[in-house]
């Protein structure tokens, strides 16, 4: 039987280590941790009986545009990708789109367990950070075609 260890934020540093990513811990006694990864800011954090991997990406466009794009993508994938959860964070001056993927870890984990579990959460809120970037590229070159249309069949 594989001995399994409680996770700790020391012990996923460590298990990022593995792959040659520093994080920093954010303060002495917090269960945070954050990392700059393909320039999007990831925050890890352990909380009770998860593990929390989020990036938050701050976008150009501000609530006040009333441009469903990005919820419409966020939705969009969510229904598609199991991987990570997309949100829309409207809290602040200018839209932020957050992905995030908690993980189970109230059973503890060994070493290899522990790694694969942060490359894959990392994995998955970096493809989904990419792909939400993906369809809201999409849903805004078709909403420009059916806007056309629409005024095309106006000026006849």
């Amino acid at each position: 039987m594989t001995n399994l260890s409680p996770v700790t934020i020391e012990r996923i540093i460590e298990a990022m280590r593995g792959f040659d990513v520093e994080l920093e811990k954010v303060g002495d006694d917090s269960g945070v941790a954050s990392a700059n990864l393909n320039d999007i800011p990831v925050t890890f954090a352990v909380l009770g009986s998860v593990f929390i991997v989020r990036a938050d990406v701050v976008t150009d466009q501000t609530l006040n545009a009333a441009d469903p794009t990005l919820y419409l993508a966020a939705n969009q994938v969510n229904s598609i990708s199991f991987g990570a959860r997309a949100t829309i964070v409207d809290r602040t001056e200018n839209l932020i789109v957050r992905t995030e993927r908690d993980v189970p870890i109230a059973a503890g984990m060994n070493d290899a367990q522990l790694a694969a579990s942060v490359r894959g959460a990392v994995d998955a809120v970096l493809s989904a950070q990419d792909a939400i970037t993906v369809t809201a590229g999409d849903l805004a070159e078709l909403r420009k075609q059916v806007e056309a249309e629409l005024d095309a069949a106006e000026e006849k």
